[in-house]
């Protein structure tokens, strides 16, 4: 399962259990906050690699230019 939907699934996960009066309001707001930091360890991870296969893209095309010249 992607990150995305993993997340959106413990999203609706928590809403149920608010809505059912399982868990209270300061666990509800906690439960979302941990949730949005998750979202943006996820989002910085992802941008990560794709920094990395850039770097990596550059890079290869530099090596390519010096070898040819």
């Amino acid at each position: 399962m992607n990150d995305l939907i993993e997340m959106e699934y413990t999203f609706n996960e928590i809403n149920r259990a608010y809505e059912n009066n399982e868990i209270s309001k300061e666990e509800y707001k906690n439960l979302l906050e941990g949730l949005e930091v998750e979202k943006l360890v996820t989002l910085n991870a992802e941008e990560l690699h794709r920094k990395e296969e850039l770097n990596k893209l550059i890079t290869a095309a530099i090596t390519i230019v010096s070898a040819v010249a």
